[in-house]
């Protein structure tokens, strides 16, 4: 793939030699929804990403192709690049590249060829990949000094200030700070961070697709958060020190529940609960325990579905078929919701049983055919030999 890519770029072009970058996609495993809420998260990097080569160009342009896209060509000056320009895939590119030079300066130009073996919206953050990607590849390209934090941050302010998405700084942490055989437990809050082990001897993850698009998404997503902002505003008036719905507890939240919508009081009950088995769930992977994990997975996705109300009947018929396998600890959909994947965590000796049964539930359940992709934690971004 690398080879096929490389061969593309223009070395009639290039100020520079041509580099090759990867970043993993990710899954949310535990705490769903939390990140924008000012709670813990607990996601995985996944061994499956995407791919850029890139080199730098000596016009001022900016020009990129996708695999994915044929025939999308993108050519514009790097100085035209603003918020709203454009929409699609080369939107986060876009983004990722206006970020960059807000941080370092105008580029003399650059060209990227990109190509992924991740599933695109489905919930894996595809998008936020590509922002990564291109961070990293930019920083390492212009060598500049730079932490993880820095390279977080770039890449969240492409999806937010130029894509517009209101999504918190979740995905772009966990695949930044991904780790072979560990999830990370991320404190959206305090910032805090810890590799918890995820002993692949005992544990895969598989991701099934439901082969369904995750359309309304995005205005849903930002319907989400309205609400949760909605929600925090009306506690704080009675709160007084609340910050962010993580704060609430369960016992203030009984007593003040009634002043808030219906809807409302599900959102916040949702962020409740799901800081909780956030907690819950780290515990348990300190101490090996897979199970209650898995547990708190399939509890998330019950409330997903009941309170945060993100899930379709396609998720849950996977759900439901996953954690009918014996050797599946949990499930539940990743992403923002409404279409899109599930995730579980599965004992690699079930992986030839969930293989057959889930797929076969699956179309019993709506006629739709579906596979299994079975991912392990993987390491962040990175630059790969070309």
């Amino acid at each position: 793939m690398l080879a096929r890519l490389s061969a593309r770029i223009d070395s009639s072009m290039s100020a520079g030699k041509a580099r090759a970058f990867f970043a993993p996609g990710r899954a949310n495993l535990l705490g769903a929804h939390l990140d924008y809420n000012g709670g813990c998260v607990m996601p995985v990097a996944l061994s499956k990403g995407t791919y850029a080569v890139a080199a730098l160009r000596a016009d001022g342009l900016l020009v990129a192709e996708s695999e994915q896209f044929p025939g999308e060509r993108v050519e514009v000056p790097l100085r035209e690049l603003a918020p709203g320009r454009t929409q699609g895939w080369s939107a986060y590119l876009e983004g990722a590249l206006w970020t960059a030079q807000e941080a370092w300066g105008r580029l003399p130009g650059i060209e990227l060829q990109v190509a992924a073996d991740l599933p695109m919206a489905k919930g894996l953050s595809s998008s936020a990949s590509i922002e990564c990607v291109v961070v990293r590849a930019v920083a390492d390209l212009l060598g500049a000094r730079t932490g993880e934090d820095e390279l977080i941050r770039l890449a969240h302010a492409a999806e937010t200030r130029y894509v517009g998405v209101r999504c918190g700084i979740l995905d772009q942490t966990a695949i930044f700070l991904g780790r072979e055989d560990s999830v990370l437990h991320f404190d959206c809050t305090e910032l805090t961070r810890e590799h918890l082990p995820l002993d692949g001897r005992k544990a895969l993850v598989a991701v099934v697709d439901t082969g369904t698009a995750r359309g309304l998404a995005a205005s849903a997503f930002n319907q989400r958060v309205a609400e949760c902002t909605r929600a925090l505003a009306m506690l704080q008036e009675i709160m007084p020190g609340v910050a962010c719905l993580r704060d609430v507890r369960r016992a203030d939240f009984e007593r003040s529940a009634s002043s808030l919508p219906v809807v409302l009081q599900h959102r916040v009950q949702h962020v409740i609960d799901e800081q909780e088995r956030t907690d819950r769930g780290a515990a348990a992977l300190r101490r090996g325990d897979l199970a209650e994990f898995g547990a708190m997975m399939t509890a998330a996705h019950d409330s997903l579905r009941d309170l945060y109300e993100v899930s379709t009947p396609e998720l849950d018929a996977l759900v439901s078929a996953a954690v009918s396998v014996p050797g599946c600890y949990g499930s539940r959909l990743t992403g923002a919701g409404f279409g899109g994947c599930v995730v579980a965590l599965v004992h690699p000796a079930a992986r030839a049983e969930f293989d057959a049964r889930v797929p076969r539930a699956y179309r019993e359940f709506c006629g739709r055919d579906t596979e299994v992709m079975w991912f392990a934690p993987a390491g962040g971004p990175r630059e790969l030999p070309l």
